[in-house]
């Protein structure tokens, strides 16, 4: 499950690292409240834009995803 693998990196920043199939790491924007608020959803989307083909750097969501 991805959420159980965020990594804070400051107070509105999280990181999940590369795991299974994703090419580069992925980084959630939103603070420790809207994390919690965030559907697991948000989290497999996230993951799941890592592995695509192509993508560069990491796979980013803002704070207004639900």
């Amino acid at each position: 499950m991805a959420i159980s693998r965020l990594e804070k990196i400051s107070d509105v920043s999280w990181k999940i690292a590369s795991f299974g199939a994703m090419r580069v790491p992925a980084i959630v924007y939103a603070s420790e409240g809207r994390i919690a608020e965030m559907d697991q959803k948000v989290f497999d989307q996230v993951t799941n834009v890592a592995t695509l083909p192509g993508i560069v750097r990491a796979s980013y969501a803002m704070p207004d995803a639900q």
